[in-house]
């Protein structure tokens, strides 16, 4: 248990959380899941013209490609005597990052690494502290991501780095806490993409049970495609 009288404001409890939500998700292996619904798929070259990439083969150079992100992640934190914090992040709708496909199969967002915007919601009780009795979270964060892959027979083994570029937490009650620089917000994933199926995608769960839960859900998508979905598709 954390002793009062080092921390006599319960209020910076929260920055103990914040910590803890980088550890532990750093620490969890990914877990993939795909469609299974092979066929021919259709890209854009670096000219515009419309290219298809059959089952096992990979695309030429200068294609392009949109990673769709979709993440949640939930802390939910009991700190004993009433003591509680609880904050949910999502990311706007349709976040992407813009990935080319680079010599000998390449994939790469060196060029193009535009940050995206996360928000988040929370709340955190304080019953011993009478200025802030109950204390309310809301914002927007950023983030950018370092995207590696190469194409092998059609599967695109990609790394993701995530990567936080504004962390700051806003509240009610103090002034904004400012976020860790280049704090991993993800854990450094391994991902792997079949270009066969009609919606490509893999993700990482981090199971609910304990005091952190998230699912961080990509779909890699042909830019330039007719029928693009407005949001990534998400498997129950």
């Amino acid at each position: 248990m954390i002793s009062k009288g080092k921390y006599p404001n319960s209020r910076y409890l929260i920055i103990l959380g914040l910590v803890i939500i980088f550890i532990i998700s750093a620490c969890s292996p990914p877990t993939g899941q795909g469609t299974t619904t092979p066929g021919a798929a259709t890209g854009q070259d670096e000219n515009g013209f419309d290219i298809q990439i059959q089952p096992g083969t990979c695309p030429p150079e200068g294609t392009f490609y949109n990673l769709f992100v979709n993440h949640r992640a939930i802390m939910d934190l009991d700190l004993g005597d009433g003591e509680t914090f609880y904050m949910k992040w999502e990311n706007l709708p349709q976040v992407v990052f813009p990935v080319e496909v680079g010599p000998l199969g390449i994939f790469t967002n060196e060029n193009y690494n535009y940050p995206i915007k996360i928000s988040y919601q929370g709340t955190a009780t304080h019953p011993n502290d009478a200025d802030c009795p109950v204390q309310t979270f809301e914002g927007i964060w950023e983030m950018q991501a370092e995207i590696s892959g190469l194409c092998l027979e059609g599967i695109v083994y990609m790394e993701i780095k995530e990567v936080w570029i504004k962390s700051d937490l806003h509240s009610d009650c103090d002034d904004p806490i400012g976020g860790s620089p280049e704090s991993v917000s993800a854990p450094e994933l391994e991902l792997e993409f079949d270009l066969s199926e009609d919606f490509p995608q893999d993700r990482i769960t981090i199971p609910e049970g304990g005091v952190f839960h998230a699912t961080y859900h990509y779909t890699l998508l042909p830019l330039g495609e007719d029928e693009l979905p407005l949001a990534p598709l998400i498997k129950d």
